[in-house]
């Protein structure tokens, strides 16, 4: 397998280069001297994320004026935890950490990326080996399941509905075992070294995967797919500077509008970025309600 992970000089190259735009900003803006904190799930290899983002940091710091941090959350669920904490003020999250963290502290949507191959949005997936001789929910029973985190739509709201739509209620009876992988990269390496017999993981890093490791593709086999939901967009708290939070908005939605913005979008791997809206997350809040979960008091 080959190596993802960013070598530690270049990682000091990109922090340093995001402490040094934020250094050179419009220190004449209104939000001069003030700090935004945005945290992140760990979706996938988070040396990756970083700098990707840290693209994005660089970039809302000098615009805005202001010190523009990035935080890797542990997990899914602390991303909730973070603004219930008063420790976020923003960031770039799924579906159902969103719908979730709306639920139990008030966070807003702000704008969500458009992906190089035209999508905004996500789905999640079920998969096997191809070798496994699993091709149904009944070959599943008693089997290893591989999922990422409660705090998911991709990887384990979607497979909880589906399954319940299966005439299962109850997974942790139904599977042998049940791994939270943390991650949808993970989870699907799971499956693929026979760590697990079934996985669920959202379908870009999936066929992501797919793309970089043709041997992976020909060994996997996806037997169910989700609604569509919103991809990892911005999200701020609800009481966060309304001029702000319009600024915020305004810089990700105007991206494309110049040769900077492009640069940005070409190192993020995005094309532009549109408004997001809790509207927008119509599918995911069915499969809430298939599930009938209390989000205001829901254990992840």
């Amino acid at each position: 397998m080959k190596n993802t992970f960013w070598q530690p000089g270049l990682l000091l190259i990109i922090f340093s280069w995001v402490t040094l735009v934020a250094s050179c900003g419009d220190r004449g803006s209104v939000f001069a001297g003030q700090r935004l904190q945005i945290v992140l799930v760990p979706e996938q290899n988070i040396y990756q994320q970083r700098q990707r983002y840290g693209v994005i940091a660089g970039y809302l710091s000098k615009h805005l004026g202001m010190d523009v941090r990035i935080t890797m959350m542990p997990t899914y669920g602390k991303v909730c935890d973070a603004f219930l904490e008063g420790k976020a003020d923003a960031g770039f999250f799924g579906s159902f950490s969103y719908v979730l963290t709306r639920a139990k502290a008030g966070v807003e949507p702000l704008a969500r990326p458009v992906w190089l191959d035209g999508s905004s949005t996500y789905s999640g997936y079920i998969f096997v080996r191809k070798d496994s001789g699993i091709r149904s929910v009944k070959d599943m029973k008693n089997k290893r399941l591989a999922l990422v985190d409660k705090a998911t739509t991709a990887g384990y709201i979607f497979q909880r509905t589906y399954f319940k739509n299966q005439g299962i209620e109850r997974m942790e009876e139904y599977f042998r075992e049940i791994y939270f992988a943390g991650s949808h990269d993970a989870a699907a390496w799971a499956v693929y070294t026979g760590e697990a017999d079934v996985g669920g993981a959202k379908n870009h890093i999936f066929n992501g995967l797919g793309k970089e490791y043709p041997d992976f593709y020909d060994k996997m086999l996806i037997l169910a797919r989700s609604a569509d939901v919103p991809s990892n967009g911005m999200v701020v708290r609800a009481d966060l500077d309304p001029q702000l939070k319009a600024r915020l908005k305004e810089l990700l939605l105007g991206l494309n509008d110049s040769p900077e913005g492009r640069l940005v979008l070409k190192e993020f791997g995005a094309m532009s970025f549109i408004e997001n809206r809790d509207e927008d997350y119509s599918s995911l809040y069915k499969m809430v309600e298939e599930l009938g979960l209390d989000l205001a008091t829901y254990q992840y």
